[in-house]
C-alpha cells in the first residue's frame, strides 16, 4: 500500500517518526517501546536513515519490524549522502524485497566534518534526483521533505518553494514538513503553495521542545525560528527538566489544537523514540484520525 492511498481515504494522518539506534541492544530497547505505542498506533511509522555505519542497515530491519511484527504500513527514510546511484538502488531492492513499499526521498545532511552537502562520487545531488531515481526502479510510494520557513541553506523562500514544486514533478506523492514552533509560518507556506498549483497533501512536521539547550541547538541547525513566550519560559526555567518539559506539551498541545482547527491533511509526530512524548501526544491525535 502507498501511504498517499491514506491521505486519500481519511481527513486526517496521524504518523510518527522514530530513529534507529546504533546498538543491537538499543535497536531491542526500541522494538520493546514500540510495542507500548500499539495503544494508540499511528497512521504509519517512519524510520530515519543513518548518515554512516549500522545505521542505515537498522533502518531497514526496523522497518520491517514495523511493517512485518507491529502490522503497521511503515516509510522507510533514504537520502543521498555517501551514496552511489548503485547503491541506492540496492537499498531500494532490498527494501522492495522486504516489501517495504514507502520510502522518503530526501538529499540527507552534510557528511561529519562538512559545513555544507557535497555530491557523492557518483551519487545524487538534489532530493528531487533521487525521487526521480526511486519512482524510475519500482512502484514505490514516495514522500518528501518541506521548509515552511525555509531550508537553512537556502535564504530564498521563493527559490525554496521552487525546489519542492521539481519534488513533487519528480513524482513525490506527499510532502511532510520540517518541525515549526509558530503554526503562521506552516499556513502561510501551505497557503501560498495551493496558490501555486500544488494539490498534494501538506503534512505537518510536530516537535515537542524538551528543554531551552536542545531547541534552540536543534533551531539554530534547522533554521527554525522560536516564538519569544516560548523561549522566555524555557530560559527562564532552564535549571529545571520536568517544568520545561511541561512547558514544551503544553505549547505543541497548542499548535496541535490550531492546526486541527485548520483542517490540515496529516500531522507528523518527531517522537525521538520517546514513550512520554507518544503517551502525552498519542490519544489526541489517535482521536483526530479516527483510527
Amino acid at each position: 500500500m502507498h501511504l498517499i492511498d491514506l491521505y486519500q481515504k481519511q481527513d486526517f494522518v496521524f504518523s510518527i517518526e522514530i530513529f534507529p539506534p546504533k546498538t543491537e541492544k538499543g535497536m531491542e530497547k526500541l522494538k520493546t517501546t514500540l510495542e507500548k505505542f500499539k495503544y494508540c498506533t499511528p497512521d504509519y511509522f517512519s524510520v530515519t536513515y543513518g548518515a554512516g555505519g549500522t545505521s542505515r542497515t537498522n533502518t531497514h530491519e526496523m522497518a520491517a519490524h514495523i511493517l512485518h511484527e507491529l502490522d503497521v504500513p511503515t516509510m522507510a527514510h533514504l537520502t543521498c549522502t555517501a551514496h552511489t546511484e548503485k547503491e541506492i538502488d540496492d537499498v531500494l531492492t532490498k527494501l522492495r524485497n522486504s516489501k517495504i513499499t514507502n520510502v522518503m526521498a530526501l538529499r540527507g545532511d552534510p557528511t561529519a566534518g562538512k559545513d555544507h552537502f557535497v555530491q557523492p562520487k557518483g551519487g545524487y545531488h538534489y532530493a528531487s534526483e533521487l525521487i526521480a531515481a526511486v519512482r524510475k526502479h519500482s512502484d514505490f510510494g514516495i514522500g518528501a521533505a518541506g521548509y515552511p520557513e525555509g531550508h537553512v541553506e537556502n535564504p530564498d523562500k521563493d527559490d525554496d518553494r521552487k525546489r519542492l514544486h521539481e519534488k513533487i514533478a519528480a513524482g513525490a506523492e506527499f510532502i511532510v514538513t520540517q518541525f515549526f514552533l509558530d503554526n503562521t509560518h506552516f499556513l502561510h507556506w501551505r497557503d501560498q503553495l495551493h496558490k501555486e498549483g500544488v494539490s498534494v497533501p501538506l503534512v505537518a512536521g510536530i516537535l515537542p521542545p524538551a528543554n531551552w539547550n536542545a531547541i534552540s541547538r536543534l533551531s539554530d541547525m534547522c533554521g527554525v525560528s522560536i516564538p519569544e513566550k516560548l523561549s522566555q519560559a524555557l530560559i527562564k526555567h532552564e535549571s529545571d527538566p520536568e517544568v520545561s518539559k511541561i512547558i514544551g506539551f503544553e505549547h505543541v498541545e497548542k499548535q496541535i489544537e490550531e492546526l486541527l482547527q485548520e483542517g490540515v491533511e496529516g500531522l507528523h509526530l518527531y517522537a525521538l523514540n520517546s514513550l512520554e512524548t507518544v503517551d502525552r501526544l498519542g490519544p489526541k491525535l489517535k482521536e483526530a484520525s479516527g483510527t
